[in-house]
């Protein structure tokens, strides 16, 4: 973590060092501070901390009734000059937040809030007007009763009268202001406890290993409990009522800090919380597992609770008017933006569908017009699944049930407006693995992903990033639990990725140097001739593979794909990669040419719209097909050419619209947002095989 050049006060090092080592300390007796009693370890009650069993309420020096604070303290969602700080009480109560620059709490501001059953007695106290690039130490109290005190910040300089003999405390830090330079480190990861074929009980060493390398804040990225897995606390499933779904997601949280004594003395989760601040967002098993929010029961219920323990910042500000949303963005100086998405709120069901959504349309748009307005020097995506793995999310081969058409439009949209410098970190798969993508073969890589966790959930094994990215892998490793780190320094010239198992030992790091937005230029032709591999390829359509054979030989000339099929049904189709796609408008009056072959010439067929066609572009909403006529209309057993123009000179059929030949106007709109490119590989009735090369896009 970068050193704090705005904190000068005497000993400033050893009592920062010593703040910390009491907040994480994994002890049940915890170092006292000022006449208080410090955030303890994930252990069981102590006098800092009384269960919600506990009837002896303390009182304040004023003899105010105080009220125990049951599950930690933890800040979250931190800016240049704002925090929201989160505790829950063991009953209705006024929650108290002392807030200063100096751990010895000698000049303090208070901010309160109300707490009641309505929230399951959590309370989110937002503190506002903080200095950029500070470390703040907080403490937290509860009184009897609720108050008639605003929630804006009081002043105490020197006064701790009214502070009880027993509080609950925490630190963290604000990053800089915008227009500042400053490093920053961060750690992330996810998945913790009750999943798998062997589920993983606490402690979660990776969660007190984390804490101990005092990271500027946390990314806690999904699956932050496992509501559909056995634990203590219940498990949800389908025929789950509401109102008990609710309450088995509120005792999932609070078991994940603090754990029945029958499981383990504690999680470690309140060690880290008291620590650092955490930026938070949820996956699939905070309700069900691959649930999609659209239509989903459970989901309200689940976003209630999810919101209602971690501190996230509802203001409009950050969040904006809709209520319940969960995307958002955080800015560390001049030099890091995150943009954390919700993969799951929004989403439509993963079946095979025309048209579907993964973020929603206007959460879509704010990533794009927010990494295109973003000055930061790095732009880093939280998506809580990776973008370049295969899986319920992003994008699977073929038939778009990965959501692929959004995944088109983002990575199009990053290549057009020059956007440079992005990383995406996620989790989900229950492994790590850190890669580049090049998904329009021009030799720079478009994007790099960092993958980390399980922190307690059981681990995986590394599968085959997405191909039509282009993506090239740098390291993977699965079957431990591990966390990752990003570092910006301070001048913003490198981003270092680094891997961990849950001790802290270094599996892996890769240092990346900031690069300019490329030029921009638009290339004069988009080509793939498979000399080397299949060139991210993919077969659509097809009943019994994804992905094409590659040659290396026998095409036209040297390498070349292929593929077969003998179980009937929808013509299949070979789909092109990612460089042919996006916007291409520049390519309308060109040409598009490419080779193929058959293995027999027998039994042929003509393609049936609307879902055949020899050539398929779809974009913008519009599909359009062409069809070759004549006596050269199939390929041969040899090599055959095919050629045809890129407008609407041709016949294109636009199969979404009233007349049958799509005009220039649909032609340009269709290529400005190519997100499909295929073509026709199957000819014959029953047993077939063809294969393909040399596929050329070419402007006029």
């Amino acid at each position: 973590m970068a050193e704090d050049p705005s904190i000068d006060r005497d000993g400033s090092d050893h009592n920062r060092r010593s703040f910390l080592q009491a907040v994480g300390s994994s002890t049940v007796a915890a170092a006292s501070l000022s006449g208080t009693v410090s955030a303890e370890s994930d252990g069981n009650e102590s006098s800092s901390e009384q269960s919600d069993d506990d009837e002896s309420n303390g009182e304040t020096p004023n003899n105010t009734q105080t009220i125990p604070l049951t599950h930690g303290v933890a800040s979250g969602d931190v800016t240049a000059t704002t925090a929201v700080v989160w505790a829950r009480t063991a009953d209705t109560a006024t929650l108290q937040v002392q807030y200063s620059t100096d751990d010895e709490f000698d000049s303090t501001q208070r901010q309160t809030t109300t707490v009641a059953d309505s929230t399951d007695y959590t309370g989110h106290v937002r503190l506002t007007e903080l200095q950029p690039a500070t470390r703040y130490y907080y403490r937290v109290w509860a009184t009897a009763g609720t108050s008639d005190e605003s929630n804006e910040a009081v002043t105490s300089d020197g006064d701790t009268a009214s502070v009880p003999d027993s509080t609950v405390e925490g630190t963290f830090v604000t990053p800089p202001k915008a227009t500042d330079d400053g490093a920053v480190t961060f750690a992330w990861s996810g998945d913790t406890w009750g999943y798998g074929p062997i589920p993983v009980d606490p402690p979660f060493e990776g969660l007190q290993t984390i804490a101990e390398r005092q990271p500027d804040f946390f990314l806690y990225h999904g699956d932050t409990i496992y509501a559909d897995a056995k634990t203590p606390a219940g498990r949800v499933t389908s025929d789950t009522s509401l109102a008990d779904a609710l309450d088995i997601y509120r005792g999932k949280y609070k078991e994940m800090r603090v754990p029945p004594e029958s499981v383990a003395e504690q999680t470690y989760l309140r060690s880290l919380l008291a620590a650092t601040s955490v930026v938070s967002i949820w996956d699939d098993h905070e309700v069900q597992n691959n649930f999609a929010g659209s239509i989903e029961p459970l989901m309200p219920s689940g976003r209630q609770a999810f919101i209602e323990y971690w501190p996230i910042d509802q203001s409009q500000q950050v969040t904006g008017t809709e209520a319940g949303r969960l995307y958002r963005s955080f800015r560390w100086g001049a030099h890091l933006e995150l943009f954390v998405l919700d993969t799951r709120q929004y989403r439509d069901p993963n079946l095979e569908l025309k048209q579907k959504t993964l973020l929603g349309r206007e959460q879509l748009e704010w990533l794009k017009s927010s990494l295109s307005a973003s000055d930061a020097t790095w732009k880093v995506i939280a998506s809580p699944a990776p973008l370049g793995q295969p899986s319920d999310t992003w994008a699977t081969p073929t038939e778009r049930t990965g959501y692929e058409a959004e995944l088109v439009e983002l990575i199009s949209y990053i290549n057009t407006e020059e956007i440079a410098n992005v990383v995406s970190v996620a989790g989900d798969v229950h492994y790590s693995q850190v890669s580049g993508f090049d998904p329009n073969d021009d030799g720079e890589f478009e994007f790099y992903e960092a993958v980390a966790g399980p922190l307690g959930a059981y681990p995986s094994t590394p599968e085959e990033l997405y191909s039509p990215l282009n993506p090239t892998a740098f390291f993977s490793k699965g079957g431990y639990f591990n966390f990752g780190t990003v570092s910006v320094d301070e001048s913003g010239d490198t981003l270092t990725i680094g891997i961990y198992d849950e001790s802290g030992d270094e599996q892996f790091t890769k240092t990346i140097k900031a690069t300019p937005a490329s030029d921009g230029d638009v290339p004069e032709r988009i080509e793939s001739t498979f000399d080397d591999d299949a060139e991210g390829w993919l077969i659509a359509q097809n009943g019994s593979s994804n992905t094409p054979e590659y040659y290396s030989e026998d095409g036209n000339p040297s390498g070349h794909i292929g593929d077969s099929e003998d179980e009937g049904g929808v013509t299949w189709y070979y789909q092109a990669p990612f460089k042919f796609l996006g916007p291409r408008d520049a390519f309308y009056g060109g040409t598009l040419a490419f080779d193929l072959c058959q293995e027999e010439t027998d039994q042929q067929f003509d393609a049936a719209l609307p879902v055949g066609g020899d050539i398929v572009l779809s974009g913008s909403g519009m599909t359009l097909v062409y069809e070759f006529r004549g006596d050269n209309s199939k390929p041969e057993t040899d090599w055959t050419s095919f050629e045809v123009s890129l407008s609407a000179d041709d016949d294109w059929i636009n199969i979404d619209s009233q007349d049958p030949f799509a005009t220039e106007n649909e032609f340009r709109a269709v290529l400005s947002d190519l997100t499909q490119f295929r073509i026709r590989g199957e000819y014959r009735t029953g047993l077939d095989q063809s294969r393909l090369d040399n596929v050329v896009l070419t402007r006029e």
